[in-house]
């Protein structure tokens, strides 16, 4: 690759029109420039430091932060250090060079039926359609049910992700370490309620007036028409987000009820509703192929990482106080992410024990 090239492919990234592996290349790219050892001139470095500074906010917070952003002319430079005078191995730790060869599991998801059998889905097909007549992937490809069964429960795993489109049109993005039930029909029924049991999930429900959609989690029921919404329950309060049109939210004991307007997000404690405004570019990275972080703990941070890469997190003394701004593409290596920690000032080892991989982090 020459320098024109490289550049072309710089703007593609600062346009958002990258794909994912011109995206992942970028990235690693970029930390790989940070392993070594370049000489630069005063002047370029003065030049350098200008057009960074110009892009980095002003925090008022007395607690540490740590912006990580590509500007096009860092990261034009450290492109083209990279494409031309790669990292030798010996300037990559061994805890890195592990981290390379841990990739979250992609599209992996178990189908459990009502009757005790599990279906384990293609991992080389994205989309699962649901019918009584049996299940089908987006290709056509058809998975035959021996019996017709009641309801099913889609899971995914720590690292995997589906998308299922439900009987009624509705379609349901899962994200990683999540748990939904469902009827296998909404047939003769008069509600379409479903039920999600830990995790997150994104829903674009198909318009149905006469028949309310409904999804059970912990500390509310959300009931709609038509919408699209995002529903977090990885923490101890269950996070709803609205994109498109309206839901209502009721308490588990029904004493308390908030309507949500698009852009809108409501927290549950299990004893009412706190309604503030999302974020939606930061909540809706998972379902768009980015790990986004925006003035974040590092806690909540690897909290992420854990589920995303299957991976188990320590702490060998007190969690650091950093807050950290930046983000990866979701299909990067875990070593993407380890970088921007060793360029925030963290220290850690990666290792495997018992068959896990554990990352801790150093005091």
């Amino acid at each position: 690759m020459d320098n024109e090239q490289a550049w072309e492919l710089l703007k593609k990234y600062n346009s958002g029109q990258c794909t994912e592996a011109e995206k992942v290349l970028i990235e690693k790219s970029f930390f790989a420039f940070n392993e070594q050892p370049v000489e630069i001139s005063r002047d370029k470095l003065k030049e350098l430091k200008k057009q960074v500074s110009k892009k980095l906010p002003i925090s008022k917070s007395h607690s540490l932060k740590v912006v990580i952003t590509i500007s096009t002319a860092a990261a034009a430079f450290a492109f083209a250090i990279y494409m031309f005078n790669p990292p030798t191995e010996t300037n990559v730790n061994r805890s890195l060079r592990i981290a390379e060869q841990i990739f979250p599991k992609g599209n992996t998801a178990l189908i459990t039926l009502s009757n005790g059998k599990t279906i384990e889905l293609d991992q080389h097909q994205s989309e699962l359609s649901i019918s009584d007549s049996g299940l089908s992937y987006s290709d056509g490809t058809k998975i035959k049910m021996s019996s017709l069964v009641e309801s099913q429960t889609i899971s995914t795993p720590t690292g995997g992700e589906y998308k299922i489109v439900l009987s009624d049109g509705t379609k349901v993005w899962l994200n990683a370490a999540t748990v939904l039930q469902y009827p296998t029909s909404f047939r003769e029924r008069t509600e379409r309620r479903v039920k999600l049991v830990s995790g997150e999930a994104y829903f674009e429900v198909a318009k149905d007036q006469n028949h309310p959609f409904i999804v059970e989690s912990k500390n509310q029921d959300l009931t709609v028409l038509g919408t699209h919404f995002n529903i977090n329950t990885y923490n101890k309060n269950v996070s709803t987000t609205l994109l498109e049109g309206s839901v209502k939210l009721d308490t588990k004991n029904d004493f308390t009820s908030v309507i949500l307007k698009p852009g809108e997000e409501s927290i549950a404690d299990g004893a009412g509703f706190k309604k503030t405004d999302g974020d939606l570019d930061l909540i809706m990275a998972w379902k768009n192929g980015k790990i986004k972080f925006r003035d974040a703990d590092l806690k909540s941070i690897l909290n992420e990482a854990e589920r995303w890469y299957d991976i188990k997190v320590e702490y060998e003394d007190n969690i650091p106080n950093l807050h950290l701004t930046g983000g990866i593409s979701r299909k990067s290596d875990l070593s993407t992410l380890l970088k921007l920690l060793k360029m925030s000032g963290i220290n850690f080892s990666l290792n495997e024990k018992q068959g896990t991989k554990i990352l801790i982090i150093k005091s």
